[in-house]
């Protein structure tokens, strides 16, 4: 997935193209380069595109080199970090700060998003939603913005800004081996007469990185166009079957924030040693499922009425948590501090041996997030009577819809996962040890399980039936 980078929308508007509202572009090709996201050059549709910075390849140590070797390997390597260094800029890394209220959002946000699917398979990104609401929030104005930015943890617009920026740049990854592309797009209705605030086009594209269509909502074409996007932006994983959205001719924008990683196991399952066993789902029902297994010396958390232990892999590692016999996953997330308990460096871990039996699975959801936003304070923008979206356009709107399609394979070789949040603007006019201790992990029975990089949650998941 070839991806690129740019900071100035207005430079990168093409020509022919008309200005937000003001119809279709009459240019026949897409943005030149970008060749991961873009749009068919037969819908006309695109207004700008990011421009993502060609990802290095990590050179690899010689085994038993020369001096020749060494030396060439030495100035390779130090090619890949500056490369790596004008990614990822000069304060490189995200903040304790930032980790907090990411984590803290995901606590928050996590057991409301999934709250109407006990008992089902479940994927939930933390990271897509915030990255949404995060543009939604620089739509906004007033009442309307606060709230938003409340919810997210920001104590005002620049910071979220700058967290935003930070985010995409600490994880972006694309090395052909591993991948993790957060893509962000605004999609404006150009059959509605009114005008957008090109500043904050401009803001979203430079600090949000986010690429800008304009399509006649309400059509097939428009359906198609943001499916196809979301499609490329996710390898398929999600939009490569039906329209991940409906529009209607008072659609007058749509903000998608999609998540896509894909990352091996730091130590590969051996296909040899797949076998066929039995998963009890959470309504009883038993079937017959392929479980990867391997033994390995690790960390691992015994808590009351839960274990958990973790598995690397090259974009950092997932958590499994077992539940007790009789205790739902669903019922872990309702505690606040959950996830924050997932702490392998606390005291009280366990060194020893852990044996994995993980069944290969591969699930996917489609969650409401209305009304998990209106429980975190934002009430206003899905208000019609209140809603402020000025920061955006001088026509009357509010947020009608806000939902999240997610997807997690997880096999021999590792894990593909991805999530797009979809939230929909309509104008308001519009309806709306000696011994080494033991932790066996057999994933037989319903499971959740946590993807993080570098302390962020990507995905947080419950598989209660494979």
């Amino acid at each position: 997935m070839k991806r690129i980078l740019s900071f100035m929308l207005a430079a990168l508007l093409l020509a022919g193209c008309a200005g937000p509202g003001g119809g279709v572009s009459e240019n026949k090709t897409a943005s030149p380069g970008a060749e991961g996201g873009t749009v068919p050059a037969k819908m006309n549709y695109v207004l700008s595109e990011p421009i993502y910075p060609e990802f290095p390849k990590e050179p690899q140590m010689p085994v038993e080199g020369s001096e020749g070797e060494w030396k060439a390997y030495s100035e390779a390597y130090e090619k890949y970090i500056n490369a790596l260094h004008a990614i990822r800029g000069e304060n490189s890394g995200l903040t304790d700060r930032q980790k907090a209220t990411l984590n803290i959002f995901a606590a928050k946000s996590t057991p409301l998003a999934i709250a109407s699917h006990g008992g089902e398979n479940v994927v939930y990104s933390p990271l897509s939603l915030w990255s949404a609401l995060a543009m939604l929030a620089q739509c906004a104005s007033g009442d309307s913005r606060r709230q938003a930015l409340d919810a997210l943890g920001a104590e005002d617009v620049y910071e979220l800004q700058e967290g935003a920026s930070r985010v995409w740049r600490t994880l972006y990854t694309d090395d052909g081996q591993s991948s993790l592309i957060l893509s962000n797009s605004i999609w404006l209705n150009g059959n509605l007469r009114g005008t957008y605030v090109q500043e904050t086009l401009d803001v979203l594209a430079e600090q949000y990185y986010s690429s800008a269509y304009s399509v006649p909502m309400g059509t097939d074409a428009a359906d198609s166009a943001v499916t196809e996007w979301v499609s490329k932006q996710t390898n398929d994983l999600i939009g490569s079957g039906t329209p991940v959205v409906k529009t209607n001719p008072e659609t007058l924008a749509l903000l998608a924030s999609s998540l896509y990683y894909k990352a091996a196991w730091t130590e590969e399952f051996m296909a040899d040693r797949t076998q066929e066993d039995t998963f009890t789902a959470a309504d009883g029902q038993e079937s017959q499922v392929d479980f990867m297994h391997q033994t390995q010396s690790g960390s691992f958390l015994r808590r009351e009425n839960w274990r958990a232990a973790q598995l690397g892999t090259s974009l950092g590692r997932i958590t499994f948590v077992l539940p007790d016999e009789g205790i739902s996953p669903e019922s872990l997330l309702q505690n606040p501090d959950f996830l924050s308990e997932l702490d392998f460096s606390a005291e009280h871990t366990v060194y020893g041996e852990v044996q994995w039996s993980v069944p290969k699975f591969d699930v996917d959801s489609s969650l409401d997030l209305m009304d998990a936003l209106k429980a975190m304070g934002v009430t206003d923008l899905t208000d019609m009577d209140r809603a402020d979206l000025t920061a955006l356009t001088d026509l009357d709107a509010y947020l009608s819809e806000a939902k999240q399609l997610a997807r997690v394979k997880v096999d021999e070789e590792g894990v593909e996962a991805a999530a797009v949040t979809i939230l929909e603007i309509d104008e308001c006019c519009a309806l709306p040890p000696v011994e080494p201790e033991v932790c066996v992990m057999d994933l037989d029975r319903p499971f959740l399980f946590v993807i993080r990089t570098q302390d962020v949650p990507l995905f947080i998941g419950i598989v209660n039936q494979v």
